[in-house]
């Protein structure tokens, strides 16, 4: 399949753009089921919101060096919601 030039770019922003909505989503969640991990989940939604947006500034500047180091931050953002879902489980199952 050939893809016009150009596109990769558009696709990794809006593939991070969806990120940022699932993230937000799950924050959302978290605030109905839990208010005391609120906090935990809006710095982990703030930690994702600012990855995506240098993701996406670092592609539109062409800088690679930043642009190499966000997704390894952004594994660490979902690993942050894995554990207060484990929390949150383990919690709510007694």
């Amino acid at each position: 399949m050939n893809t016009p030039p150009g596109t990769q770019p558009e696709r990794t922003r809006l593939s991070w753009r969806r990120t940022v909505l699932a993230a937000t989503v799950v924050t959302l969640l978290v605030a109905r089921l839990s208010v005391p991990a609120l906090a935990l989940a809006v710095l982990d939604w703030l930690a994702v919101l600012v990855l995506a947006q240098r993701r996406i500034s670092a592609l539109s500047a062409g800088r690679t060096g930043v642009a190499n180091r966000v997704p390894l931050a952004a594994a660490a953002a979902v690993f942050g919601y894995a554990v207060l879902g484990a929390l949150f489980v383990l919690l709510h199952t007694g």
